[in-house]
């Protein structure tokens, strides 16, 4: 059984103020890739630079961790914008990321930061969309004395594994300016339509359309239905 509501990995603090000014959205942009028999390829368009500290912090985290060479794709999500109460531009409600995979991510925010919710969860679904359900309600219901909700500050670079809990921030009025970045590693291809493309790496995968009630990456949706974890094949 996994067990949810565990804290995440901090690997220190980042400050990017000077480089990372430009309002963007890049979305799960592969910047890794690493097909059977085939030379691993890379490459960071120019304009994304900014997140080379945070990349390598990752990619040294994994190692350090023998999980470097566990994963075939790296993505880079990075957003900045204007964020206002209620749309704090990232996804917003209690959640798992990698859901029901062994995927991996690392998150980092200027302000605002991510919030955590910490402690037991008691029996969790393997159902993509009422595990969520689940979050939300034991988080309501439970929260004093067992689960702790907290967050870890400005320019915390964190990795977290599909047992950390976690929601974007209720953002004050009357908001500002946000900058988020992610680092994605997993065995997947994140190949639905709206994901970033890479005009640096030589590849052409098939893209497949977004349902509207998920938001897993991949279309191979190993994060949804009543799949056992750990069962699903890529």
């Amino acid at each position: 059984m996994t067990t949810y509501g565990t804290a995440p990995q901090l690997l220190g603090h980042f400050d990017l103020t000077a480089t990372f000014t430009e309002y963007m959205h890049w979305m799960y942009l592969p910047v890794a890739i690493k097909e059977p028999g085939e030379p691993v390829q890379f490459s960071l368009p120019s304009q994304l630079k900014f997140a080379t500290p945070l990349l390598s912090a990752a990619l040294d985290n994994e190692m350090e961790r023998g999980d470097r060479h566990k994963y075939r794709y790296i993505y880079l999500t990075t957003r900045r914008g204007y964020a206002t109460p209620g749309n704090p531009l990232n996804r917003p409600g209690w959640h798992s990321d990698g859901f029901g995979t062994d995927d991996v991510n690392y998150v980092w925010t200027d302000r605002f930061p991510t919030l955590f919710a910490e402690g037991e969860f008691l029996d969790i679904s393997n159902d993509h969309l009422f595990s969520a359900q689940q979050f939300e309600r034991q988080i309501e219901f439970r929260r004093a004395g067992v689960l702790d909700l907290k967050t870890y500050g400005d320019g915390e670079f964190m990795r977290l594994d599909p047992c950390v809990i976690h929601a974007a921030p209720e953002i004050p009025a009357p908001g500002g300016e946000r900058s988020f970045v992610k680092v994605s590693f997993s065995n997947d291809r994140y190949d639905l339509l709206g994901n970033a493309h890479n005009h640096g790496l030589d590849y052409d995968w098939p893209m497949h359309e977004r349902a509207v009630t998920r938001n897993d990456p991949a279309s191979a949706g190993r994060d949804f239905g009543h799949t056992p974890l750990g069962s699903a094949q890529a």
